[in-house]
């Protein structure tokens, strides 16, 4: 049975309004529900020793006395008596004087808090109810939630689909290559993951569900790039593209960079020969990489042939489109727009003038992957940020009925070690050197006590008549902590900031609204944006001098570096500063290397180094793919050992003959599906 296609309304006690909850995790079905892995574990102490002054405890109490409430100002505490084992302690909560009617006696809770010696209070900032029926282990699985669906309903999701479902779940893996390397039963694993008994049932179950997901990447990537070895276009004239190729860099107000002019060198022979291309090409914030997949594009269309500019975001397009307009009207190149939320006449013009082959070059997200969109002679698809959409990227390329050339590119420099052992041999170009006229950012880290003088340095470059970005982790505050929002910081500043126009950017926004808010940005009528991550890829404000980032800590070093990288594009000096107080030496280790170099390449290359063992799924690196259950960076040797396990799988005949071999065939031909789908 593909527990993939049932529904997780099936599921007991999951109907309409948890399923919409559970649809904003991403999960559709029961599939993806067991497959939705937990990205740590807790400990639940019940030692006596572990109750230290400041310790961080997870306590599984029984109410023991009645809760009392108490007021000061505005804030008040509910106070109660616990049993810990053989320990009774206080717990205290703060402004949930709701508590006080349903901490009764006998009552079971789960407390997430820090231990206060003098008195023996446990300052409880989370709290679960255990119900009676239920037995918990030694370490509870913590998983990445939204605001209207925590940890424990997720929890209890999870145990009553596990208690329905775990007979039906069939092993993907044949028996051959589970005794090969040790691996547990697919039931049993999940069974591991989502209600460990012991650290060896973590790390077993963790062992199989990474080995087995990056097995099927490894399946569809390789057979994919062993068709595209296969496969023969139309030849073009390097000359002639050559000679495309200088005229298109005549007409720039500018003049390449080596890096560039070494970049498009490298593409040109690919572009001409009869095997489709597929290069990824990496490089800094600021490098300069459009410039080259703009001259590609030029080259093919002067020729002839159209090309396909997939991003991920509507803003970016819009963007992109109106950089192309000035560097492809001067070569009589048309360039479309193709987003969601468009006129309906203008959009039916461009899928016309597409298909007609009057249009060179369409820019758009992930609408050009709809059977609506088809083109005259599509001969170069360039991806930007590729991640982001692969899966559309795919969609795109297999309604084609052949496999044009691509270029994927990233501004996060994925170190050589690590694409060898994702991609193989794929051919990779890298740019190390940046444009004459880019100025060094200043980066400054910041406590949140200083952000007064923050907010006295954003007044002063507004007053100058510059732009500011001020970016939040979230969308929308959180009783649990104190991490900045998006929304309260708009509430905030505008007041702060009151003299000045300010303007609210995220994801929750509809496409129009946002690219609206983005247009009245870029054209200098909205000084202050307050903004999500969102911003992080591609958008260019040459006015923008000044880079407020609340929360640093809780960014990657890439999304950090890319954010950065949102200033200094124009004339003038910029500064990047981040507020932070970090709990942890790998969060210190980050924002100090933002602080020490704005060398995309090196901080890469330290990202990879504080990725060593540590959390069990870290944040994802932009530029690389996503997977469920791997880390890429913790758990490289078990995606070297999953490329060479599916080479030899591929170049095998039992392979593609035996059943027990069906279900990871079927990856095989998910990256065929190009050719076999036409």
């Amino acid at each position: 049975m593909d527990l993939f296609l049932i529904e997780v309304t099936k599921i007991p006690g999951v109907g309409p309004a948890r399923a919409k909850g559970l649809a904003r995790l991403q999960i559709h079905s029961v599939g993806d529900l067991l497959f939705y892995v937990p990205f740590r574990y807790e400990a639940v102490q019940r030692g006596s020793d572990a109750f230290s002054q400041g310790a961080k405890l997870v306590l599984e109490a029984v109410v023991c006395g009645t809760a009392t409430v108490k007021i000061q100002g505005k804030r008040s505490t509910v106070s109660v008596p616990v049993q810990v084992g053989e320990r009774m302690i206080q717990a205290l909560f703060f402004n949930q004087t709701f508590l006080r009617h349903q901490l009764t006696i006998g009552k079971q809770i789960r407390l997430y808090g820090k231990y206060q010696e003098q008195g023996q209070k446990l300052i409880v900032n989370r709290y679960e109810w255990i119900k009676t029926e239920t037995t918990a282990g030694e370490y509870i699985p913590i998983y990445r939630v939204t605001k209207d669906l925590s940890n424990s309903v997720l929890r209890t999701i999870l145990q009553s689909a596990l208690r329905v479902y775990t007979p039906m779940i069939s092993d993907t893996m044949p028996i051959n290559l589970r005794t090969r390397f040790k691996l547990l039963p697919l039931a049993e694993a999940l069974l591991c993951a989502h209600q460990p008994k012991s650290v060896q049932d973590i790390r077993q179950a963790r062992r199989r569900l990474v080995f087995e997901e990056f097995l099927r990447f490894q399946l569809q990537i390789q057979s994919y790039r062993r068709l595209r070895k296969q496969t023969q276009q139309a030849a073009l004239d390097l000359q002639q593209l050559t000679e495309a190729v200088a005229l298109f860099t005549k007409q720039l107000p500018f003049v390449l960079t080596a890096g560039q002019e070494q970049a498009i060198a490298q593409l040109l022979p690919e572009l001409a020969s009869d095997q489709p291309m597929h290069r990824l090409l990496q490089g800094d914030v600021g490098s300069g990489k459009t410039v080259v997949a703009f001259a590609a594009i030029a080259a093919v269309a002067m020729l002839g042939w159209q090309s396909a500019y997939m991003v991920p975001t509507g803003i970016l397009a819009l963007q992109q489109f109106e950089v192309a307009k000035t560097f492809f009207a001067p070569l009589g190149l048309r360039v479309a727009l193709l987003t969601g939320g468009q006129d309906t006449a203008k959009r039916q013009q461009i899928l016309q003038e597409l298909a007609s082959g009057d249009v060179a070059l369409v820019i758009g997200t992930h609408v050009l992957s709809l059977d609506e969109v088809n083109f005259h002679r599509l001969r170069l698809v360039v991806t930007d940020e590729q991640q982001r959409f692969g899966v559309n990227t795919r969609k795109l390329l297999r309604r084609q009925g052949f496999l044009p050339d691509v270029l994927q590119m990233t501004a996060t420099p994925i170190p050589r070690t690590l694409a060898l052992t994702l991609f193989g041999d794929i051919e990779v170009t890298s740019l190390r050197d940046m444009p004459p006229l880019r100025k060094p950012i200043q980066t400054l880290w910041v406590s949140p006590q200083k952000e007064d003088k923050v907010l006295q340095m954003l007044r002063s470059e507004l007053a100058k008549g510059r732009q500011c970005y001020i970016v939040a982790p979230r969308i929308d505050p959180d009783e649990e902590d104190e991490v900045a929002s998006a929304k309260q910081l708009y509430e905030k500043l505008s007041e702060e900031l009151a003299a000045f126009s300010v303007g609210l950017l995220h994801g929750g926004l509809p496409e129009r609204e946002r690219m609206e808010v983005m247009r009245r940005f870029a054209a200098g009528e909205i000084a202050a944006l307050i903004a999500t991550t969102m911003i992080e890829v591609g958008v260019s404000v040459q006015n923008a001098t000044m880079m407020v980032i609340y929360n640093a800590d809780r960014f990657g070093l890439a999304t950090l570096h890319q954010l950065r990288g949102r200033v200094g594009r124009g004339t003038y000096s910029a500064r990047c500063i981040l507020i932070a107080d970090p709990l942890t030496e790998t969060a210190r280790a980050r924002l100090e290397a933002m602080v020490q170099t704005q060398d995309g390449f090196e901080l890469a290359q330290q990202d990879l180094v504080l990725r060593g063992p540590g959390e069990l799924l870290g944040e994802r690196q932009s530029g690389l793919p996503v997977f469920r259950a791997g880390d890429l960076f913790r758990d490289r040797k078990a995606m070297e050992v999953a490329r060479q396990v599916a080479s030899e799988l591929l170049s095998s005949e039992e392979f593609w003959l035996l059943p027990e071999y069906r279900e990871l065939r079927s990856e095989a031909l998910v990256g065929l599906d190009a050719y076999l789908d036409s």
